[in-house]
């Protein structure tokens, strides 16, 4: 965890505005665009967003978050469905669609210290179930094979839940193989950018999933290659994801990091908050937001703190 008295004044007003703008109910809020620049959107209600909010600020020290924390844990509680399963849109949208594993995936994470359906395993059956013929995870749940889809990411997300077990021996073999063998943008189909795959599978690997560590070398490598000039890897959302991945995985480079840590508070703007970027997608609609940014903003921030503060007391 990392104390509220040293955390940095970028990430004070990170949290300040994730805490001023989350919803009464709990929510973080999604916007939905027709165009990947996002200038124009609607709010589109959404489990997805919150869990990977709740994720990143979770290492942070502060009562706001545990605020934060605990409704938005009261509101997924809220929109599970049966057995510990969940759908992309909310109980308050008005669009519905079937239940997916990357959301229940997602969301059982956030829920698995605390939801006796979550702790008790009751929704893994459901995972397992829900496997092609090489025992790769489909994303829809009881959807039929060839209405079905792979995804990588959403495989990473799912092992990021199940941990390193018999069933997601194939899943962890497929995403190392994937990353190595360069297929990365051919394999997910809810996603936009290879950075989110390095994120997913280096949070699955930090999580436990240690023989994912046979992607590690190749992801920091394919990282680096994306290095800018101004300290970036992309655009705010791919550097804070690339930021992420390299502190997964352990690199030892805080120097470049730092230099990716100050465009990020280069480019936070002053309510404290980084830009809406768009992260996923379905056909024609792309979906992101400032709390979405500035979670993932803040995770980067908080952990090259954390890494810097170890190799100075070391």
């Amino acid at each position: 965890m990392i104390a509220s008295e040293r955390l940095a004044p970028s990430v004070r007003r990170g949290l300040r505005f994730l805490h001023d703008h989350q919803l009464p109910y709990g929510e973080f809020r999604t916007y939905a665009s027709p165009s990947v620049d996002m200038l124009v959107t609607s709010f589109d209600s959404s489990v997805f967003v919150t869990t990977f909010v709740l994720y990143s600020i979770a290492c942070i020290d502060r009562p706001s978050v545990t605020t934060m924390t605990n409704k938005a844990i009261s509101f997924l509680a809220e929109e599970m469905r049966g057995p510990g399963l969940f759908q992309y849109y909310t109980s308050k949208n008005t669009n519905s669609i079937g239940f997916d594993l990357d959301d229940t995936a997602c969301a059982s994470v956030a829920l698995q210290r605390s939801h006796p359906l979550v702790v008790g395993g009751h929704n893994v059956e459901h995972f397992i179930a829900n496997r092609n013929e090489a025992g790769l995870f489909y994303t829809w749940v009881g959807g039929a094979a060839v209405e079905n889809d792979v995804d990588s990411v959403v495989n990473a997300n799912v092992m990021l839940y199940l941990g390193d077990r018999d069933e997601t021996r194939s899943a962890c073999r497929y995403l190392i193989d994937t990353i190595e063998s360069s297929r990365e943008s051919d394999s997910y189909r809810h996603y936009l950018d290879d950075m989110t795959l390095y994120y997913a599978v280096s949070r699955a690997y930090a999580h436990g999933n240690l023989s994912l560590g046979g992607a590690r070398k190749a992801i920091i490598v394919k990282i680096l290659q994306l290095s800018k000039d101004d300290g970036s890897f992309g655009d705010e959302l791919a550097t804070a994801c690339a930021v992420c991945s390299l502190a997964n995985f352990e690199y030892d480079g805080v120097a470049r990091l730092a230099d990716a840590v100050r465009y990020l508070e280069e480019q936070q703007r002053t309510n404290g908050s980084w830009r809406r970027v768009a992260m996923f997608c379905q056909p024609g609609r792309y979906y992101g937001s400032e709390e979405l940014t500035t979670a993932l903003c803040l995770e980067a921030l908080t952990r090259v703190a954390a890494m810097s503060a170890s190799q100075h007391a070391s």
